[in-house]
């Protein structure tokens, strides 16, 4: 996987680069991530540079993420013919209420590329989910490309990995820890 990003950065460049951010976006398998690194590494952009294709990959990226929040804005009519629409409806408020900053704190982990289409099924502002989507994944973007940037490529790639899998079991701890406080207030009122 690592040999097909490397040519795919050398033979496209700037290209490859918003080519790559725009399919993840778009919620296909393809790793932008990786691509955004090693662009770092091999076009060792300057500081200006770096924010310059920070803002514009962060910027095509959005546009992009787009198309799973369009497909999830359709496609929620048709999952509440098919389920309970009271517990679809539970869920959209609560994912209106808290689940907002979801949008951006999960671009980074690889969860943002499907919380998308819970966004657009959830009904939220287009104009909002924009703005969370480029403040979730800019910093990500230029943190990328400055860690390509950096040197040592394999090593930051096995660290990211390392990251990624914590985090995952952070947010799952989190999620169960949660789930059984409320189960145990329910547990309490009954």
């Amino acid at each position: 996987m690592f040999e097909f990003v490397v040519e795919f950065i050398k033979e496209y460049g700037v290209w490859g680069l918003l080519i790559s951010v725009a399919l993840e976006a778009s919620s296909l398998p393809f790793p932008g991530g990786l691509v955004t690194l090693t662009f770092g590494y091999f076009l060792n952009p300057s500081i200006s540079e770096l924010f310059s294709y920070g803002l514009l990959a962060s910027g095509v990226y959005t546009i992009f993420s787009f198309i799973p929040y369009g497909i999830g804005f359709k496609l929620e009519h048709k999952l509440k013919e098919k389920t309970n629409t009271r517990k679809i409806e539970k869920a959209q408020n609560w994912f209106k209420k808290y689940g907002s900053w979801s949008i951006a704190l999960t671009r980074p982990i690889g969860l943002g590329n499907y919380i998308s289409y819970l966004a657009g099924g959830s009904r939220v502002k287009a104009w909002k989910f924009g703005l969370l989507t480029f403040v979730g994944i800019f910093p990500w973007t230029v943190t990328m490309l400055w860690l390509g940037n950096s040197g040592n490529l394999k090593a930051v790639t096995s660290f990211l990995g390392d990251i990624q899998v914590y985090l995952l079991i952070g947010l799952a701890v989190v999620l169960i820890g949660y789930f059984f406080y409320r189960y145990k207030k329910t547990q309490q009122a009954n």
